[in-house]
């Protein structure tokens, strides 16, 4: 059956956002007086909601502390992801001739809403998707599946006709979780050897792979 819609995973997927999450998350716990992280450290758990990659670097002792340096994030984020953050190769190409097709074109982050928005926009193609999605949007966020089935609710979708696309463990859980289809991006923040392990569907290594499969 035909792929009718995409799920786009942001961060490490379309756009190359890795040293905008290690700085702005190193800056805060600098701001907020708290132990440092080393870049392996956060690398390791990008792709989850921002609660869960701080519960894994940092000693947080209660949830004000937790809102506290949250509300740093968001801040030092937007200041710093704005001149740091870019397309992966191929993307907006890509995501042209899909919208051209006729292809729904949608996003599931775990990004903030806010810095989600403001960086589609700044990077020209928040007018290709039809429904974006960042982690206030759902209660149970990825790996769980329930961004998927929203997003194949509100479009109409099939889970046959609907393609996940990320570059983590957490985006192919999410897909698999949903009955979708499933692609691996192996250029972002999980290891080849990582992404085989939750068995996608298709394992591509440029963006510009996905029309392929598409087709």
């Amino acid at each position: 059956m035909a792929i009718r819609t995409i799920i786009l995973d942001f961060d490490g997927t379309i756009a190359d956002t890795r040293k905008s999450i290690i700085l702005s998350i190193q800056s805060s716990l600098a701001e907020a007086e708290m132990q440092p992280a080393d870049e392996e450290q956060i690398k390791a758990y990008i792709g989850l909601p921002l609660k869960d990659i701080l519960k894994k670097i940092a000693d947080i002792p209660d949830d004000a502390t937790m809102e506290k340096l949250v509300a740093i994030y968001r801040k030092r984020y937007n200041e710093i992801a704005e001149n740091c953050v870019k397309l992966f190769p191929n993307v907006m190409r890509v995501l042209d001739e899909l919208y051209q097709k006729g292809i729904t074109i949608t996003v599931a982050s775990s990004k903030g809403r806010g810095a989600l928005l403001l960086l589609l926009d700044k990077l020209g193609v928040r007018d290709y998707m039809t429904l974006i999605l960042g982690e206030q949007d759902i209660h149970h966020k990825k790996p769980a599946p329930d961004m998927a089935l929203l997003i194949m609710e509100e479009t109409n979708s099939k889970p046959d006709e609907t393609l996940v696309i990320g570059d983590t463990i957490y985006d192919i859980a999410m897909g698999h979780g949903a009955h979708c289809l499933t692609c691996g991006v192996k250029y972002g923040y999980n290891s080849t050897a990582q992404l085989k392990s939750e068995q996608p569907d298709y394992l591509i290594d440029n963006f510009s792979e996905l029309l392929e499969i598409v087709n």
